[in-house]
């Protein structure tokens, strides 16, 4: 019969710490799901400045204009490639 008491033990005890695992692992999957939304949302606060911004509706300081003309940059060097793929296709 002991054996049996410990079998039911560390039976039990094994299953204790599944449940926690299982339970760390949903915090974890919650929490990388809120840090996905918040990274979403300063995305769209991003897009909505960069925009106003590119309008003219507000100005830039030194520091957010260096990362709106690298933008600039990445786009014309975009339109560039783009057009190169088209050449390419031509041929």
């Amino acid at each position: 019969m002991e054996i049996l008491d410990k079998i039911k033990d560390v039976a039990k005890f094994a299953g204790e710490r599944a449940n926690d695992a299982y339970e760390t692992t949903k915090l974890k999957s919650r929490i990388h799901s809120e840090n996905k939304e918040i990274s979403k949302d300063l995305e769209r606060i991003g897009v909505i400045f960069f925009k106003k911004i590119k309008s003219g509706e507000i100005s830039a300081d030194e520091e957010l204009q260096a990362i709106i003309d690298r933008i600039d940059v990445h786009n014309q060097n975009i339109i560039e490639l783009r057009e190169a793929l088209v050449s390419l296709a031509n041929e």
